[in-house]
């Protein structure tokens, strides 16, 4: 499997837990994933589409080929190559769970976002 780039918002208290605990299970398993927050580099992928705002809102990752992905789908591709999550990657995959995984997610993410606003952080 090819080397992943994350692209995170370390200011979301939530979001660096996450990234914290995945970081440590890939750099412990593997070296597929690079992580890169956002919030220290902000135009560092603006070349690709990619805002500071974008990757507040949701998680996105750039796949080898350079193609970048968001929200539940950069969440897989994590999961895909950290030791002991394959499966759940997998099991969020299937029809209709993929659904229910990408929606789970993107309100998730909305939530998130509010509090961030309401609690200053952006």
């Amino acid at each position: 499997m090819e080397r992943l780039t994350v692209l995170y918002n370390s200011v979301c208290p939530v979001c660096r837990e996450g990234i914290c605990h995945f970081e440590r299970r890939t750099r412990t398993g593997s070296d597929l994933v690079d992580y890169v927050d956002v919030s220290q580099t902000p135009d560092r992928f603006r070349d690709r589409g990619i805002s500071l705002n974008d990757v507040r809102l949701k998680l996105h990752a750039v796949l080898p080929d350079g193609h970048a992905v968001k929200g539940w789908p950069a969440v897989a591709e994590i999961w895909q190559r950290t030791p002991g999550y394959g499966w759940l990657a997998w099991l969020g995959n299937l029809p209709g769970l993929n659904l229910v995984s990408r929606s789970l997610y993107h309100v998730t993410a909305h939530l998130l976002w509010r509090w961030n606003r309401m609690s200053g952080r952006w």
